[in-house]
Formats: structure tokens, C-alpha cells, sequence
């Protein structure tokens, strides 16, 4: 079956390397907002992790526009319907559509042996999606809707101005792969990135050298419920165990751009991860900092690189690392 996710818009490129890390995706077709896959080996609740992705479909037929209409004309919707149904137009296409809601609604109303129309929850939800290389017949399988506002840090009793938003931070847990077990955060602070890999279901362990932000994250995890974590006093440069999946958010202060200190730190443990990782780390860089030439003196391979607009004096680089 093929399926397709509806992305988010701000930060399109993230949202593509998040979805094929979660859902293993290697042959996709990717046209603005829209992924397209094959749904093979791939779980509904897989869905649920990705942050920036809207919403998620089944595929009932791919058309060009010229044929589309009599195609929707002769799908057999008996075999799909259940209940109630609407319909929806999303035009992502440069020219668009000459298709009316109402009438592409008519149609299926026609063909059903007992139609019901249920705008608000229907059981049938029938989208159709536009591109510029043709026009897709979906039928709603999920919405990806998550409480990130509840989450931000200044809803949290540990407070950080530095930590992540929950959304980038769960992308960044998502884009090491990580399916099953542990997840190990070097520089954990307040527990951002612990928190969001706690809510889906993996064990949390972070390290800290401030005995301070291990208070506030223990807060914090709390605060969300989550109840496996472990958290360290340990110094992230002097890590002895292998971990096969590493996500981390490293620090830096207003007056580190010009910081021979904080480079000495990065190279440390950059060199360190070179040797504890298993299998991927995802690690968040300031945009002032040459990560890669960071990583490649520490033989760290750079899979990919992702770009976030924090504020007007700052953008983070993702570097997904093996």
C-alpha cells in the first residue's frame, strides 16, 4: 500500500530526514509537503512519534489530472466506506484545481448503497491531495497532534532559557533511528531531549557535571511522567560504556564564539563518542562552531545535516553522526 505524510511547512528538509529515520524509509518521493513511500513493514504507531509531520494517509489511487475525475468517478467506494465520509481538497500544486468539495462528495454519495456525510468525525475521512506531478485519492490514517506548548520549558519546573523545544528536541531523538532500548543524552541539562524519549517509549539516561541541572531534570521528568530514567553526575568527555544511540544538544554561553574552552570541549568529546557509539548520534551544534571539520578530526562519519532558526543571533546545526 502506498502511503503519504503530509509535512509540516517550517522546516521541510528536517521533517523528511524525521520521517525516514523513524520509519526506515530508503525509497521515498518527496514534492513539497508531501512524502510519498510504501507502507510495507511500517507500524500505524510509528506515526505517532514524528513531529514534524501533520497528518498521515492511505493511498486509494494516484492519477494524472486529466484522468482523475473519471477515475474517482469509477473507484468502487462500497469497498472503503464505513459509516460516514467527507471529503477535502489539500492543492499543493503551482496551477490549481478546478474541483469542487461538494461535487467530488456527490459522487461518492451516488455510488454508496447507505451514504451518510459526517463533516466534523467521519469514519471515511477522503482526501485528495494535489501536486504538481499528478493528483492523490488518500483516506485519513492518522493525525499527528502533540501537546508541545504544555511542554515548553517555561512550563516546567526546572527551567532552562537554553533548552530545546520539545518539537526539535523529539526530532532529535527521532533522527538517531533509535527503535527499541536506551538512549543516552552526554550533556542532559534540564532533560529536554530525556523527556521526549521517555514519551515514546525508550529509557532515558543523561549525564551532567551540574549537580544543579540533574536536580532540575529529575524535576522536570518527573513533572512528565516519565519513570526508567537514570541520571549521572558524570563528565561527558570520560564516558567508558558503548551506547548505541546518542542525542545531545551541546552547550554553549553568550560569550562562547570566540571560546577556545568550548572547542577544547567539543574536540574531547567528539573524540569520545568516536569511541562509545554504537550505531548514531544525533548532536546539536551552535552555528558559530565548524562541526565539521570537528567531526572529521575525530573519524566521526557526517550522515547528514540539518539547519533550525532558533533566534536572530542564533541557528543550530543537526548533525546526524556514525
Amino acid at each position: 500500500m502506498k502511503c503519504l505524510l503530509l509535512l509540516s511547512g517550517e522546516n521541510p528538509k528536517l521533517a523528511v530526514g524525521e520521517a525516514a529515520a523513524v520509519l526506515g524509509l530508503k525509497k521515498f518521493t518527496h514534492e513539497r509537503r508531501i512524502l510519498a513511500f510504501d507502507l510495507k513493514g511500517i507500524m500505524p504507531e510509528d506515526f505517532s512519534r514524528l513531529a514534524y509531520s501533520v497528518s498521515a494517509f492511505s493511498v486509494l489511487f494516484h492519477s494524472s489530472r486529466r484522468d482523475f475525475t473519471s477515475r474517482f468517478r469509477g473507484y468502487k467506494w462500497n469497498n472503503v466506506y464505513s459509516g460516514s465520509f467527507s471529503v477535502r481538497i489539500k492543492d499543493f500544486s503551482r496551477n490549481p484545481l478546478n474541483l469542487s468539495e461538494k461535487e467530488l462528495a456527490s459522487i461518492i454519495w451516488r455510488k454508496l448503497k447507505n451514504p451518510a456525510v459526517n463533516l466534523e468525525n467521519p469514519s471515511t475521512p477522503v482526501v485528495i491531495i494535489a501536486t504538481d506531478k499528478g493528483i492523490y485519492c488518500c483516506i485519513i490514517m492518522a493525525e499527528l497532534k502533540h501537546d508541545f506548548e504544555s511542554r515548553l520549558p517555561k512550563n516546567r519546573p526546572g527551567f532552562s532559557p537554553v533548552s530545546l523545544h520539545p518539537k526539535l528536541a523529539r526530532a532529535v531523538v527521532n533522527l538517531t533511528g533509535i527503535r527499541k532500548g536506551i538512549i543516552l543524552d552526554p550533556f542532559c541539562g534540564t532533560g529536554g531531549l530525556l523527556i521526549e524519549a521517555g514519551l515514546m517509549g525508550f529509557k532515558p539516561i543523561g549525564f551532567d557535571i551540574d549537580d544543579a541541572m540533574l536536580d532540575k531534570s529529575i524535576a522536570n521528568l518527573n513533572q512528565a511522567g516519565i519513570g526508567n530514567f537514570v541520571l549521572v553526575n558524570q563528565d561527558a568527555t570520560t564516558i567508558k560504556s558503548r551506547y548505541d544511540f546518542i542525542a545531545a544538544d551541546l552547550p554553549y554561553g553568550i560569550n562562547s564564539r570566540l571560546s577556545a574552552e568550548l572547542n577544547e570541549l567539543y574536540s574531547r568529546f567528539l573524540a569520545r563518542l568516536r569511541k562509545i557509539l554504537g550505531k548514531r548520534a544525533v548532536i546539536v551544534f551552535p552555528d558559530f562552531v565548524d562541526f565539521r571539520k570537528l567531526a572529521r578530526n575525530s573519524d566521526l562519519k557526517l550522515v547528514s545535516v540539518y539547519s533550525c532558526y532558533i533566534h536572530k543571533g542564533l541557528t543550530k546545526k543537526i548533525a546526524v553522526l556514525e
